[in-house]
């Protein structure tokens, strides 16, 4: 009986596939919650591909949350250059990459990558993981990123994506695509704190990481997070916060944190800023051991963007059963409920951004309390762990 427990052993070892799994630094807090417990199904070869200047960061981001192995390389050069294309090159046409039983890449390159994998790869065996099928209005390279994705639906089969509005998307442009849908899983930079957080009536501009509990009386904080471009609409915020200060509306503070060049904030978004008493600005990438304090910090996400694929963003807030003031748009209606857990408003409308920033200053403490116990109930029905997991694993077996 033991000799036959040893052979089902071996062969289950030796059936598992392999996998080459390539992460961009940028979508890694996508891959993070999701790679280390497919290893428990497949042997996965992880390669982190980042930048000089975020590599440090990145390294230690993924050692604070998991002790699998991994690769991480740097590439110092833009997506256009050719030192780019010598780094992708010599990751995918490298000989030892024929030995693998499936390719995932997350990787959003406009360029070079997916021509490279379509003539050194076997096509039937790679999977790409698409963000965004249909690009945000406004987005950074938004004709070159379609470009790039119409070279991708038309040379690739398998796929990825992480919204059902998404895998529509694609599914219309290639009926025959193999598609898995798994949602963005919940974003975890550590330090959550276990009760309802508020803000502290100190006149103090520091982020404390563990605030008192929500009161009316003290001032509530809205974070705006995330890399600041322009389908975001953070003017529609800025609008919306000037509206409040005209209506006498006082008590709260927004948080605004994220990358913006320079150039852009000061033209763009700086001007629009009436009263900087009333915000908190981080105009930066926000290292990963800061995230959590500024998600502990505040009570409400606001999200006023006027187009979206996914929110990797959202996921972190409702990580940390941070209530959300977001757009009425269709993409948000597939995870949050707008019972409880959030307020929706008219897209690109600073009014009605205003009236549901206002109705959450009015909130009692027990209206807070009950509205973060309503987002840690969607995140049971419609996020979990487990049945995300799954869905990787039996379209990866099946492959």
């Amino acid at each position: 009986m033991l000799r036959e427990l040893e052979k089902f052993i071996i062969f289950a070892i030796m059936s598992r596939k392999r996998i080459f799994w390539l992460t961009a630094g940028y979508f890694l807090d996508v891959d993070l919650p999701v790679v280390p417990s497919l290893m428990s199904y497949f042997d996965i070869d992880w390669v982190i591909l980042t930048t000089p200047g975020n590599k440090n960061d990145d390294e230690r981001y993924v050692r604070s949350q998991t002790d699998v192995d991994f690769t991480l390389l740097s590439d110092q050069g833009r997506f256009f250059t050719p030192s780019h294309y010598r780094v992708m090159k010599s990751i995918i046409s490298n000989p030892d990459l024929r030995d693998y039983d499936l390719y995932y890449f997350d990787i959003s390159d406009l360029l070079f990558l997916f021509p490279l994998i379509k003539k050194y790869l076997p096509i039937e065996k790679v999977v790409i993981a698409t963000h965004n099928v249909t690009v945000p209005k406004g987005a950074r390279y938004a004709p070159l990123a379609r470009r790039t994705m119409r070279y991708i639906l038309r040379n690739f089969r398998n796929f990825q994506t992480f919204s059902i509005n998404q895998m529509n998307a694609l599914t219309d442009v290639q009926p025959d695509a193999n598609v898995l849908y798994a949602p963005l899983m919940l974003k975890d930079y550590g330090g959550k704190n276990s009760a309802p957080e508020g803000a502290s009536s100190s006149s103090s501009e520091s982020v404390d990481s563990n605030p008192p509990a929500h009161n009316p009386s003290d001032k509530v904080k809205f974070l705006f997070f995330g890399n600041i471009v322009k389908y975001k609409r953070l003017d529609v915020l800025l609008e919306a916060v000037d509206l409040l200060w005209q209506r006498g509306v006082r008590g709260f503070k927004v948080y605004i944190c994220g990358y913006c060049p320079d150039g852009v904030w000061n033209k763009v978004y700086s001007p629009k800023i009436k009263n900087p008493s009333l915000f908190y600005l981080d105009i930066r990438r926000i290292p990963t051991d800061k995230v959590a304090d500024y998600f502990n910090e505040c009570h409400y996400f606001v999200m006023p963007y006027q187009d979206i694929a996914q929110s990797g963003a959202m996921t972190v807030a409702l990580n940390y059963d941070m209530p959300i003031i977001v757009s009425d748009l269709p993409t948000f209606h597939e995870f949050l409920t707008g019972n409880g857990d959030s307020y929706f408003f008219r897209a690109a409308d600073p009014e009605a951004l205003a009236d549901a920033m206002q109705r959450a200053i009015n909130n009692s403490a027990e209206e807070y309390a009950a509205m973060r116990q309503a987002v840690k109930n969607t995140v049971e029905a419609k996020l979990s762990k487990d049945v995300i997991i799954g869905r990787y694993k039996e379209y990866l077996e099946n492959l």
